[in-house]
């Protein structure tokens, strides 16, 4: 089973996914230490602290006396490895089952040290914007969101100007050429991300890892948040209902004839050879213009 791996950083605490990266990796934390990736086999928790509040536990307890959680851990899927004391946790805990450790991983996945734009293979550099966490290329202005930091994004444009505030105009970026296709690779894993159109109307190309998150190039950012202030995720949903209800007409139609093909079969006469509709009227329209010609 693959487990969900966190380390902390020894000066800052900071918690770190570090599931999809190498023992011995270096990875640089936000707040500026490397740290060396490490692994430990994971044991089986004793159940001393709730996962919810991370109080103590009375032995044999079905939930937690403080906060009345149920305790039961089969029902919560055990999923991830506590950075603390290495003990399995449920996918959901707040807190580790054995040593009370709150868990609050970041928002990014963690990414060695030397990783570079896929883009322009310049430093990459981590910076936290309100609650947001991002990565961004030092020198094309690129970014890397973790999955679903976009969306929530998208539910804020029309509340705030979050596309001046994020990023406004970065200082010595470098020109922008004319737009090549190209794929590129993963910050995290390195396999070639997908291309995709946001909302499939927008216009706007975003680069996609489905497991790790996406890329946009310099500018992007500010293009889907216009056209999400402008009504486009609307106008997107809407297009989408439409086809959905095209689609299901048009698998209705086919239904409907499949039916009447069947009801026509079973009326014939069995000692007749069973021709279709359209292959009876094909030979009747030949025999009508061999009369004519003839």
């Amino acid at each position: 089973m693959d487990y969900r791996t966190l380390n902390a950083c020894a000066v800052c605490s900071r918690q770190w996914d570090v599931s999809f990266l190498a023992p011995g990796e270096s990875v640089r934390c936000e707040c500026g230490t490397r740290f060396t990736v490490e692994f430990r086999a994971p044991h089986s928790p004793r159940s001393l602290r709730c996962t919810s509040c991370g109080a103590n536990l009375v032995e044999g307890a079905k939930s937690c006396g403080y906060c009345n959680a149920e305790l039961a851990l089969e029902d919560r899927g055990v999923s991830s490895i506590c950075p603390g004391c290495w003990s399995r946790l449920p996918s959901r805990a707040k807190h580790c089952l054995e040593c009370g450790l709150a868990i609050e991983p970041q928002a990014l996945t963690a990414l060695p040290s030397a990783s570079a734009c896929p883009r322009c293979q310049s430093r990459l550099r981590a910076r936290v914007v309100e609650t947001y966490s991002i990565v961004e290329c030092t020198s094309c202005a690129g970014l890397w969101f973790s999955p679903g930091t976009l969306d929530r994004l998208c539910e804020r444009a029309d509340e705030e100007g979050l596309a001046s505030r994020v990023l406004g105009s970065p200082v010595g970026v470098a020109p922008v050429g004319p737009e090549v296709v190209r794929y590129l690779p993963c910050v995290v894993c390195k396999d070639l991300m997908i291309r995709r159109n946001f909302a499939q109307c927008s216009g706007v190309i975003l680069d996609l890892c489905r497991k790790h998150g996406l890329w946009l190039d310099r500018g992007e950012l500010e293009r889907v948040l216009d056209f999400v202030r402008k009504g486009g995720l609307l106008k997107a949903r809407e297009r989408e209902l439409d086809r959905l209800k095209h689609e299901e007409e048009r698998v209705k139609h086919q239904l409907d004839e499949a039916r009447r093909d069947t009801r026509w079969y079973s009326e014939r006469d069995d000692s007749r050879p069973r021709t279709s509709p359209l292959a009876e009227g094909m030979t009747t329209l030949g025999e009508a213009l061999w009369d004519w010609f003839t």
